[in-house]
């Protein structure tokens, strides 16, 4: 597991130079074009992440491959990235710097977690209703989890309300237990 700390730091730098620009969505897409290509290119993330490999030399393909596709400032970015060795953090940091720019945008993620596949008008209009609640515009991604017999489970970041059957009745066994029988 990597440490989401390290990968933070880095998105925050990357980030605070595209508010500086003002090109928060353009070095966002570039940032995912090179991670993109790393994992649809056979052995490319794994060239890049050897560690007896010269970072001169992975600096070098870096710049053939990505020169034409990126602008100089992420392709600086990723070049430093190989400098400083954490080619294996490149996803997390486009994780992190999207979750940045998502709240620069205002925008939160929801999960909803359900039995069965919820319709898409009731998924729309539960996020309309989150986005009116919370004042962010909530994008709802949705699971199915068929061991929960029926219900939904809602987790916006560190919150979670579940409304599951399987819930319902852990909380109806908990009660029978604490019940005095008289």
């Amino acid at each position: 597991m990597l440490n989401k700390s390290v990968a933070r730091r880095y998105a925050e730098a990357f980030f605070s130079i595209a508010q500086e620009n003002t090109k928060v969505d353009e070095y966002q897409q570039e940032l995912e074009t090179i991670v993109q290509t790393n994992q649809e290119v056979d052995g490319l993330e794994q060239y890049f992440a050897h560690l007896l490999i010269p970072a001169k030399e992975k600096k070098e393909l870096a710049v053939r491959i990505f020169s034409e596709r990126v602008s100089p400032i992420t392709l600086n970015f990723f070049l430093m990235i190989i400098d400083k060795r954490r080619e294996t953090y490149l996803a997390v940091i486009m994780e992190e710097y999207r979750e940045m720019a998502d709240e620069s945008r205002n925008i939160t993620k929801a999960n909803l977690i359900s039995a069965r596949q919820v319709p898409e008008e009731e998924v729309n209009n539960l996020a309309a209703q989150l986005t009116a609640t919370t004042g962010k515009t909530v994008q709802l991604v949705q699971t199915v989890d068929e061991s929960l017999i029926g219900g939904v489970k809602l987790r916006i970041g560190d919150q979670i309300i579940d409304a599951t059957v399987a819930k319902k009745l852990e909380m109806l066994k908990q009660q029978l237990k604490q019940a005095k029988i008289s």
